[in-house]
């Protein structure tokens, strides 16, 4: 069952459509399972894993935000050229 419950988790933050700025905080994604736990133990698991794909897509995020600026001047860098 938890496994589940953490590939449902996994899949509903890889899907969830990218927006121009990461909020601060935890993502609302998982918050209508977390708040169907049947145990605390549960929950702190399903929190934990919200928080560790939270972190991973945070991290994407950043690289690929360092990306687009690199190809942005060098683009700028190639327009100048011309």
């Amino acid at each position: 069952m938890r496994a589940i419950v953490v590939l449902a988790l996994a899949c509903t933050a890889c899907a969830a459509q990218p927006k121009p700025a990461l909020p601060d905080g935890a993502s609302p994604a998982a918050d209508a399972l977390i708040d169907h736990a049947t145990t605390p133990e549960e929950k702190r698991e399903l929190i934990a894993v919200r928080d560790q794909v939270d972190a991973e897509k945070r991290a994407e995020a950043a690289a690929l935000d360092a990306e687009i600026a690199r190809l942005e001047r060098e683009n700028a860098e190639l327009r100048k050229r011309r």
